[in-house]
């Protein structure tokens, strides 16, 4: 199998996905619950936002494309 078009060899992995990449980045995942998933509620519930504390290294797809905060250096 071949590697993916954004790596290279030697590249370390993605902390999300797995993939080797040579473009990793530092951030932080973001958990985004939209209110209306809860069913069981009487009443609409509200949004929920929740950032994980662990630095992570993410690959250029998986910050396109799954929410996060990105980490100052």
């Amino acid at each position: 199998m071949s590697e993916p078009a954004h790596s290279t060899a030697g590249a370390t992995s993605c902390d999300s996905c797995g993939a080797p990449a040579d473009d990793l980045a530092r951030v932080r995942r973001v958990y985004v619950t939209p209110g209306a998933w809860d069913l069981g509620a009487d009443e609409p519930a509200a949004d929920t936002v929740q950032v994980v504390d662990e630095v992570e290294a993410w690959c250029f797809p998986c910050r396109s494309q799954y929410p996060h905060q990105p980490v100052e250096d």
